[in-house]
């Protein structure tokens, strides 16, 4: 069981609004207290099950809200700078991960993108498209459904293929005559 369905209802219940709450203040009393009480005798896997079906009743019900809400998923899914809600060391981490990386990330998909463009080989494209349809998909889940910057994890190792990309072509610039890294697509 994936806990989809929890992950959805919780995600979407009107107790967000429009602004998704990473995390709400109550704690996990909280979370269960928006279950519905005549659903908490089934199973795990019987109220997942019906949770996901409430979820979705809630995007059917107010789509404009459920389009807003996942807008507003964005900062959260994408948070590089520090937070008055994290610790020291997760703030650094944040910034001096993603933050940093992001430019280079930007910079090799870009890169990737040209350099196949011109190429005649459709194989070299579809791998290029590849890594950047699981980053859109997977994204578009979590943004759609429950979003914490650890979700953001794995996207964030397929993007390392692309800033190593970036830095080595940013390499190869500055130092042409010296130690050719010779970046490849």
């Amino acid at each position: 069981n994936t806990n989809a369905g929890y992950a959805f209802f919780w995600g979407n219940h009107p107790v967000h609004g429009t602004h998704f709450m990473p995390l709400l203040s109550g704690g996990a009393q909280q979370y269960r207290d928006l279950i519905p009480k005549e659903l908490l005798p089934l199973n795990e896997a019987e109220l997942d099950k019906a949770l996901l079906k409430i979820g979705i009743q809630y995007v059917v019900d107010d789509p404009g809200r459920f389009v807003l809400l996942s807008i507003s998923r964005l900062e959260e899914y994408f948070k590089f700078w520090p937070s008055a809600d994290s610790g020291l060391v997760s703030n650094i981490s944040r910034v001096g991960s993603f933050g940093i990386c992001l430019p280079f990330m930007l910079y090799g998909i870009w890169l990737a993108l040209a350099k196949t463009w011109k190429m005649k080989a459709m194989s070299k494209r579809w791998n290029i498209a590849l890594l950047l349809i699981f980053v859109v998909i997977y994204t578009s889940i979590h943004l759609f459904s429950w979003t914490l910057i650890r979700y953001r994890l794995p996207v964030d190792a397929v993007l390392l293929v692309f800033a190593a990309l970036g830095i080595t072509t940013l390499l190869e610039r500055k130092q042409p005559a010296k130690g050719n890294f010779t970046a490849h697509v």
